[in-house]
């Protein structure tokens, strides 16, 4: 897993095009898959955005919720709107109290954490009972007949859009994570040694994009 500086050099460059680059690299069902996970979150309540980067979470929520966004990337969360809810902090290290929230999630961020071990074990610790942790996040693609297709697009193209866009490596880093990254069955038996019960995986048609969800009962 990569250290917390790591990713810091890494997202910080790219903070101003991230956005619009995710949209770009999934052919716009990002949004597709960021409202599926939206819509397992609490209409009510507190929700935690791990990882919230810009904040484009919360920019499509629409229930009652108050969202605390939380990034390791201050260049990040300069560009997040959710303002007097940001949190400088590391989801496997979270500024929260035990038991005093009913929503956990993060989008594109396992891939980038120092310890997802550790991140479900502070999920399980903030979640009140009765609360939900979903995480989206991009896998291998293991399906022989889009795989090498996929792998051309996402780890060749990708990259090289880029550079073109960003003057730098940030996003070789984020393919290379895709395709160094844990399998899908394995995450979901994190949550589930981490303590959390139903757990279950979306496997999105698109290639790559998973939504793993489980909660503390």
């Amino acid at each position: 897993m990569p250290e917390i500086e790591k990713v810091k050099g890494i997202f910080s460059p790219i903070s101003g095009v991230y956005d619009s680059m995710n949209t770009i690299m999934s052919m716009g069902m990002d949004i597709f898959w960021r409202i599926r996970l939206l819509n397992l979150m609490p209409k009510n309540g507190i929700i935690l955005d791990i990882g919230s980067g810009t904040g484009k979470l919360v920019s499509l929520y629409n229930g009652k919720a108050r969202i605390i966004s939380i990034d390791i990337t201050k260049e990040m969360l300069a560009h997040n709107r959710n303002i007097g809810n940001i949190i400088i902090g590391s989801g496997t290290q979270m500024p929260v109290k035990n038991e005093s929230v009913d929503g956990v999630m993060s989008a594109f961020v396992l891939r980038n954490l120092p310890d997802t071990m550790e991140y479900f074990r502070e999920g399980f610790r903030v979640l009140k009972a009765g609360g939900i942790m979903a995480n989206l996040d991009a896998f291998p693609e293991e399906r022989p007949l889009i795989k090498p297709w996929f792998s051309i697009y996402f780890y060749g193209f990708v990259p090289r859009i880029g550079r073109l866009i960003s003057n730098g490596d940030s996003y070789s880093y984020l393919a290379e994570s895709v395709k160094n990254f844990k399998r899908p069955e394995i995450i979901a038996k994190e949550m589930t040694d981490s303590g959390f019960k139903n757990v279950q995986i979306i496997r999105f048609k698109s290639p790559s994009a998973h939504l793993i969800y489980g909660y503390k009962i």
